[in-house]
C-alpha cells in the first residue's frame, strides 16, 4: 500500500513537472515569435531617411519661459523623397506630410513669418546651409493646407549626413521637428573645422559678432551683430521674412537646434508674446541683437540671415558653450 501511494505521488509530481515544462515551452515560443515581430518592425524602418526624430528644439524668443512652441511629440512628420535614394548634384524633392499624435492629418496650420513652412538644411560639417519654403517653388493651395502636405526641392552639393529642420505653426503656436538625410555620391563632406573668429567677411559685408566672454548653458545671453559694407556702417537694412534677422543655431553633434530672431536694439521685440507673424521696421542697423539660451554644453554653429538692398546675406559663426 505504501509503495502504491509513493508511486502515485511520484506520478503526480512527474505530471506536474511535465505540465510546467509544457507551459514554459509554450511561453518560450510566444516570446520567441514576439521577438521576431519586433525585429521585423525595426527592420522595416531602416533607410537613409531618419524621420520624426525628437532632437531637442527651442524656438527662442529671448525668454525661454514665454517661447511659443508645441512639444515636438505633438506633431509627427513623414518625409518622402524623390528619388528615394538621394545622390549629390541631383535635384531632389522633399515631401513632408504632417500628422498629429493620433495619426490624423494636422489641422490649423498657419502662416509664420510670411511662410506656411520653413525648411532648414544644414550639412554635418556646417559648410552647407539653406532656408527653403514651399512658396519658393509653387503657390501654396488650400488643398495643400487641408492635406498638410508640402514640398521643397534641393540639390545636395556634398555626400554625407544632413539635418532637415521643419518649422511651422498650428493655431498660432510654433512647432519644430528635425529629421536626418544621408546623401551618397561625390565629393564627400570634410571634417568639421573649429573657427571661433568673431569678425568675418561675407562677400562685400564685414560682420562682427559679440558674445559674453563665457557662454554658459541654460543662461540667457545676447548676441550682438555689427554689419559693415565696404568699410561703412550699414544703417538701411531691410526686414527678412518679417524679422530683422533669422538665426538657425545647431549643436556640432546635431543634438540641439534653435530657431531665433534678431531685434533692433531699443525697439520692442520683433516677436512679441502671443504673436507669431513677426514685425520689423525698415531702415535699421548697423547693430542687431538676438537673445538666446543654449540648452547644453558644446560647440554650436550660428547661421544668421539679414537682408540688404534686396539681397539676403547669410553669416556663419561658431561658439563654445560651457
Amino acid at each position: 500500500m505504501l509503495r502504491d501511494n509513493l508511486l502515485k505521488k511520484g506520478e503526480a509530481v512527474t505530471s506536474m513537472h511535465t505540465t510546467t515544462i509544457e507551459v514554459f515551452k509554450r511561453r518560450s515560443h510566444i516570446a520567441f515569435f514576439f521577438c521576431i515581430l519586433i525585429g521585423l518592425a525595426l527592420f522595416s524602418f531602416r533607410g537613409t531617411v531618419i524621420a520624426g526624430t525628437d532632437a531637442p528644439h527651442i524656438h527662442d524668443t529671448g525668454d525661454k519661459h514665454n517661447a511659443h512652441s508645441l512639444q515636438t511629440a505633438d506633431v509627427v512628420i513623414d518625409l518622402e523623397t524623390t528619388p528615394e535614394h538621394i545622390s549629390t548634384h541631383t535635384t531632389a524633392t522633399l515631401r513632408f506630410s504632417l500628422r498629429d499624435r493620433e495619426g490624423k492629418t494636422l489641422s490649423g496650420i498657419t502662416v509664420s513669418h510670411e511662410r506656411i513652412v520653413h525648411v532648414i538644411v544644414v550639412s554635418e560639417d556646417f559648410t552647407v546651409f539653406a532656408h527653403l519654403h514651399p512658396e519658393d517653388f509653387n503657390a501654396v493651395t488650400p488643398e495643400m493646407i487641408q492635406d498638410a502636405q508640402f514640398s521643397v526641392n534641393y540639390s545636395f552639393p556634398t555626400a554625407g549626413r544632413y539635418l532637415i529642420a521643419l518649422d511651422s505653426a498650428v493655431h498660432d503656436l510654433h512647432f519644430s521637428k528635425q529629421l536626418f538625410i544621408d546623401v551618397t555620391g561625390e565629393p564627400n563632406m570634410g571634417e568639421l573645422k573649429t573657427d571661433f573668429s568673431q569678425k568675418k567677411t561675407f562677400g562685400a559685408y564685414a560682420v562682427t559678432i559679440s558674445t559674453p566672454e563665457h557662454i554658459v548653458a541654460d543662461q540667457l545671453i545676447t548676441l550682438k551683430y555689427l554689419i559693415e559694407k565696404n568699410g561703412l556702417l550699414v544703417s538701411d537694412l531691410e526686414p527678412y521674412l518679417a524679422a530683422p534677422m533669422h538665426l538657425a543655431i545647431i549643436a556640432a553633434d546635431f543634438s540641439n537646434f534653435i530657431h531665433a530672431h534678431g531685434e533692433i536694439p531699443g525697439s520692442s521685440s520683433a516677436h512679441p508674446e502671443g504673436h507669431i507673424h513677426g514685425t520689423a521696421l525698415k531702415g535699421f542697423g548697423p547693430v542687431i541683437e538676438a537673445n538666446v539660451t543654449f540648452p547644453a554644453k558644446g560647440i554650436y554653429q550660428i547661421f544668421s540671415e539679414i537682408k540688404h538692398q534686396g539681397k539676403v546675406i547669410v553669416t556663419s559663426f561658431m561658439v563654445k558653450v560651457e
